[in-house]
C-alpha cells in the first residue's frame, strides 16, 4: 500500500513504499532445527542422527555457535534413511540412493529399490530355511538325548545320540535386532568407545583398551550385545590403571564386529 505524506513547510514529500508483513518481499523464514529438536521431530535418538552424520548420509549446516542446524528437508531425508535401515539396506547402499532420492523422479527411485528389496526377500528366505534345518537338527538331538539309557556307565559311542547325530549345520550369524534399534546400538558403542584405540588379534578378536569412566557404560552394552548377538563373545578384564575389552566374532562374522569397534566420533563442535 503506497501513502502520500503531506506537504510540510509548502514543499511536497515522495510517495513511501510501505509494504506489509504478508508481502512476498519478506518471503517465508524456513524453519530450522537442532539436533535435539530434529530428534523429536523424527523419532530417531540424537546419537543416531550423529552416527549419520558421521557416515556422510546427514550433513548439516552449522549456526555461528557452532551448533549443528537442520530443516525440514533433512527431516525427510531422516525418514528416508528409516525406512531403507528397515528394509535391512545398509548405510554404504543408502548413501547412494539419497543421492537418487534427491536428485531423481519418483519412478527411478523404485526402479532402485524393488530389485534390492527383491534380493532382502531371497536373502530372508535363504536365512530362514537355514534356521528351519537348524531347529530340526535341534529337535532330533533333543529327542536322541531323550532316549539315551539310564546307566550309571560313562556315555561312549554305542549311545544313541553319539551315533545318529548328524553333522550340524554352522549356527547363523546374525543379529536380531531390527534395523532402526541396531543403528542406534551402533551409535551407542561410538559414544561409549569415542577416542579409543582398538586392534585385531589372531582368531578373529579385536581388542580396545579403556579408562575405568568407561567401564560401566561398556559393560551395559556387552550384556546387551550377548542377547541379541549370541555369536559374539566379549571378556572385559579391569586392572589398576585401566580396563581391556577383547570382543571374539566366528571367521564369518567379522563385519558385526567392524560395526561395533570401527573409529568413533573424537570430539569437535557443540552438538
Amino acid at each position: 500500500m503506497a501513502t502520500v505524506t503531506p506537504a510540510r513547510h509548502g514543499r511536497s514529500v515522495p510517495a513511501a513504499l510501505d509494504l506489509g508483513p504478508g508481502s512476498k518481499v519478506y518471503g517465508r523464514a524456513v524453519p530450522r532445527y537442532r539436533i535435539s529438536q530434529l530428534a523429536e521431530r523424527v523419532g530417531v535418538p540424537a546419537t543416531t542422527l550423529r552416527y549419520y552424520g558421521s557416515r556422510g548420509l546427514l550433513p548439516a549446516r552449522r549456526t555461528p555457535g557452532g551448533y549443528r542446524s537442520y530443516d525440514d528437508r533433512d527431516a525427510d531425508r531422516v525418514r528416508f534413511i528409516v525406512v531403507a535401515r528397515d528394509l535391512g539396506l545398509s548405510l554404504d547402499l543408502i548413501r547412494d540412493l539419497l543421492g537418487v532420492w534427491e536428485q531423481r523422479p519418483c519412478r527411478d527411485v523404485r526402479a532402485r529399490l524393488l530389485p534390492l528389496v527383491t534380493e532382502q526377500l531371497a536373502a530372508v528366505d535363504d536365512r530362514t530355511a537355514a534356521l528351519r534345518r537348524f531347529r530340526d537338527h535341534l529337535t532330533g538331538a533333543r529327542d536322541r538325548l531323550a532316549r539315551l539309557p539310564d546307566r550309571d556307565e560313562p556315555c561312549d559311542p554305542a549311545c544313541t545320540f553319539l551315533a545318529t547325530a548328524p553333522v550340524p549345520e554352522p549356527v547363523p550369524v546374525a543379529c536380531s535386532l531390527p534395523a532402526a534399534e541396531h543403528v542406534d546400538r551402533i551409535g551407542r558403542w561410538r559414544t561409549v568407545l569415542a577416542g579409543t584405540t582398538s586392534h585385531r588379534l589372531p582368531g578373529g578378536t579385536v581388542r580396545t583398551e579403556l579408562e575405568h569412566g568407561r567401564i560401566a557404560g561398556v559393560a551395559a552394552l556387552v550384556a546387551d550385545e550377548v542377547g541379541c548377538c549370541p555369536s559374539l563373545t566379549f571378556t572385559l578384564t579391569v586392572t589398576r590403571t585401566g580396563a581391556r575389552l577383547d570382543a571374539t566374532a566366528p571367521e564369518h562374522a567379522g563385519p558385526l564386529l567392524d560395526d561395533l569397534f570401527a573409529a568413533g566420533p573424537t570430539g569437535g563442535p557443540p552438538c
